[in-house]
């Protein structure tokens, strides 16, 4: 049978003293770097790239950051402040070490231009976002005839205006299905009895959906273009769908 090593006593005062200096070291390492973590600034604040609104007009929202105690401030709040704009549908924010923020943005994108006063632009779900200058950037097509009351459209948020945000939904749903009519779109209107009416750039034709089977009429509109290629529908002063599954068609000279 091994015999037992035989423990000093002072062999265990220093093995207390050893465990004491390794926590209090510890300690000491714990504090020092949360000192030196808190003393560090916020030197830059990038921005991956952008395609609606330049990096500037969203940096501006941060205010004065450059400069700021890296450990006084909050990603969450960052994130908050740049959501915060009509313009930005999400944020990531992330602290890049010493002292750089990085932040990537998901923008809204115009689908629409709404006349009202003052004109406001549409995403593809109904938002509301406002002219920052940028309503000339765009070559999109035109929502007339709707209620134009400002309440109506508070920016950043959803259109209150049931017709207005129905309205949208088809667009979308042009955007994805029917590219080229959304393409050649210079104005939706809304007739004084409530029936859907497209203007095409080109000429221009106008495209009468009336109030409902709308989407089914739009697909006979698409066949119907098929059928009439190398013609196109722009070559017709007006196509009437109001009718099932028919196209009444109005040639320019006639």
């Amino acid at each position: 049978m091994a015999k037992k090593k035989k423990i000093f006593p002072w062999q265990r005062t220093l093995i207390s003293i050893l465990s004491v200096s390794a926590v209090l070291s510890l300690i000491w390492v714990s504090f020092c770097w949360s000192q030196f973590k808190g003393s560090l600034s916020i030197t830059d604040v990038k921005f991956t790239e952008t395609h609606v609104l330049d990096t500037h007009i969203y940096k501006a929202v941060l205010g004065e950051i450059i400069g700021a105690n890296s450990g006084q401030v909050s990603l969450r709040e960052i994130g908050d402040l740049i959501e915060s704009h009509p313009y930005v549908k999400a944020a990531r924010i992330s602290h890049h070490y010493p002292g750089i923020i990085k932040v990537e943005i998901k923008e809204r994108k115009p689908i629409a231009l709404l006349k009202t006063d003052p004109m406001v632009l549409l995403d593809r779900e109904g938002f509301v976002l406002p002219d920052v200058g940028n309503l000339d950037n765009y070559n999109l097509p035109i929502m007339t005839n709707f209620n134009p009351e400002p309440e109506l459209y508070p920016a950043g948020e959803m259109a209150l205006s049931v017709k207005v945000r129905e309205c949208i939904s088809w667009l979308s749903r042009i955007q994805n299905n029917y590219t080229s009519l959304y393409n050649n779109l210079s104005e939706l209107k809304m007739t004084s009895t409530s029936e859907m009416e497209l203007i095409l750039s080109d000429h221009p034709t106008h495209i009468y959906l009336g109030q409902d089977k709308v989407w089914s009429r739009i697909n006979t509109l698409k066949q119907f273009e098929k059928k009439l290629q190398p013609k196109k529908i722009s070559d017709f002063s007006y196509l009437d769908m109001r009718y099932e599954n028919q196209v009444i068609a109005k040639g320019r000279h006639s």
